[in-house]
């Protein structure tokens, strides 16, 4: 598929950057070819505290919203165009600030793309094989779909109750059209998006004003997993190349070495071995 780009959302506050300079240092090991790479900055931080060679733009959310859910689409979302106008045919690695390139990915990715791929990752499996249980994100996509949004425990006041907002239930409508199940999606937190999708995306508007998704009760990779369906194309898992798990590491460290992954997610709620501990201990296996 040609031309690779890196997406990374950067949080708030000290641990986030460090994260994300350990992230880069690792991309830098394993693919020093990546040259377009975008960090999208929840923290207003000055520029000069990024390295020169990574693109830096602001997380259009300024403040507003749920960081987690509206802000990480609004981040995702602007850093896709960003890479649209910078590197218009590329295919986008998209990497949470607590995923981990621990091997080679973008000929293997490249290697996996199949025509109407929209989304490589990991979606109805986790990589050990698990099921992934989406029940309660599609309650939730269901619950966008209606004329009015309600939540017994909102995320944040005042908004109790609200009117839908047209665009949010317009996407969710058209891919329930094209055969999306409510919910379906691939972990955002490392994935691959492939160049069709993101001009798709880029070619319908909505890449454009992504701030509209702040008073929704989604997160990116739900809202990824419904646009690239809408647009007709699959999510599909891959994992020999994603070893991702929503909550802590898929297996020791060394066990994911052996294995062959080229990212690993979540370094930082790991159940076992603290994050400055795991952090070391790839970084001494790339030395």
């Amino acid at each position: 598929m040609g031309r690779a780009a890196v997406l990374i959302p950067a949080g708030p506050g000290r641990a986030e950057r460090e994260r994300v300079l350990d992230g880069l240092d690792a991309l830098a090991t394993h693919e020093p070819g990546l040259r377009d790479v975008v960090v999208v900055d929840d923290d207003r931080r000055p520029r000069a505290q990024w390295p020169l060679a990574v693109d830096v733009i602001a997380n259009p959310r300024a403040g507003r919203g749920i960081g987690m859910l509206g802000g990480t689409v609004a981040a995702t979302l602007a850093g896709l165009a960003h890479l649209q106008r910078v590197a218009p045919s590329a295919w986008v690695l998209r990497l949470d600030a607590d995923a981990l390139v621990i091997g080679p990915v973008v000929e293997r990715v490249e290697a996996a793309w199949r025509p109407g791929d929209g989304i490589l990752g990991s979606c109805a499996r986790t990589c050990n094989g698990e099921p992934r249980d989406l029940r309660s994100l599609s309650r939730e996509v269901r619950r966008h779909e209606r004329p009015v949004w309600a939540w017994r425990r909102p995320p944040r006041r005042p908004l109790y109750v609200r009117p839908a907002d047209p665009f949010v239930r317009g996407v969710l409508r058209e891919a329930r059209s094209r055969g999306y199940a409510p919910g379906e999606h691939c972990v955002a937190a490392g994935c691959a998006l492939s160049a069709t999708l993101v001009g798709a995306l880029a070619a319908r508007g909505w890449l454009e004003r992504p701030e509209r998704w702040l008073g929704a009760r989604l997160g990116d990779d739900v809202v990824l997993g419904a646009m690239s369906r809408a647009c007709g194309l699959a999510l599909r898992d891959c994992h020999a190349v994603f070893g991702v798990k929503h909550v802590g590491l898929a297996d020791t460290p060394a066990r994911l070495l052996e294995r062959g992954f080229g990212v690993v997610h979540s370094t930082k709620n790991d159940p076992v071995v603290p994050e400055p501990e795991l952090r070391s201990l790839f970084a001494a296996a790339r030395t």
